[in-house]
């Protein structure tokens, strides 16, 4: 058993206080926006890592299969990818190099995450309203400008897009299985947004890539993804037909 020393509880605590409070302000925000009551999000329990497993930290302290993170405590991963269950009974998947917060919606602050069934996601401002969809969340930082951009690609399904930033536009956008937006920043208005068509390639780099491949479990809904790939685009690869590729989530 990996006996886990806090060297830094103070700190650790300023974090977590930081973190709870980035949350209850979203959440703040976000009670402008009719969230699905069921995919409301307060605990993920880690369920699975590939990759090096002492890659993937909640609260920054290495975690292990089981551990959970409740609200305002965040997941992240460097070289690994973790499978996540969600209180609402929805699942996901996290790429490398990626952060999320546990909120009243799952918060992508970098990297990508897939979710799968009744779990609603935010993403630089705006936020998902689910019930039971298949979708990809994927914030990209600039290093140099420090400007951060997200796209939100649907792979089953459908969700309603939001923003407690635009509240003289209440009706929100959606979104629907092959389709995506993408550029999305801090102080981008929904009328400024323009869904777009994914590409059969698009679609099958997803569905093909390291989101797919060597999880024990899988994603709630998974074995629907493959019909509507071909309801979509015609004949498609099988979901984890390639070999992860490095630089590609």
């Amino acid at each position: 058993m990996q006996l886990k020393l806090n060297l830094k509880p103070e700190v650790n605590r300023q974090n977590r206080f930081l973190n709870l409070s980035k949350v209850l302000g979203l959440i703040g925000g976000l009670s402008l926006v009719n969230f699905p009551a069921l995919a409301q999000i307060n605990l993920a329990t880690l369920t699975d890592i590939i990759g090096n497993n002492n890659q993937v930290f909640i609260e920054d302290q290495v975690a292990e299969v089981k551990e959970k993170a409740t609200l305002g405590q965040e997941i992240r991963t460097e070289k690994a990818r973790a499978q996540i269950d969600f209180n609402t009974g929805a699942n996901g998947r996290m790429a490398e190099n990626s952060k999320i917060t546990v909120g009243q919606c799952a918060e992508v602050q970098e990297g990508v995450l897939i979710a799968s069934g009744p779990a609603n996601g935010c993403i630089l401002g705006f936020a998902t309203g689910v019930q039971g969809t298949t979708y990809v969340l994927n914030v990209d930082k600039n290093n140099q400008t420090n400007v951060s951009t997200g796209t939100i690609r649907v792979l089953e399904g459908k969700i309603l897009l939001s923003s407690p930033n635009d509240p003289n536009n209440p009706n929100p956008i959606t979104i629907e299985a092959g389709q995506k937006v993408s550029s999305l920043t801090s102080n981008l208005k929904l009328s400024q947004i323009s869904i777009q068509r994914m590409t059969k390639q698009e679609y099958e780099t997803i569905i093909t890539g390291p989101l797919f491949q060597g999880f024990k479990t899988p994603l709630l809904n998974q074995d629907k993804i493959n019909d509507v790939c071909k309801v979509l685009y015609g004949n498609c690869r099988p979901l984890g037909g390639e070999k992860p590729v490095r630089g590609l989530w």
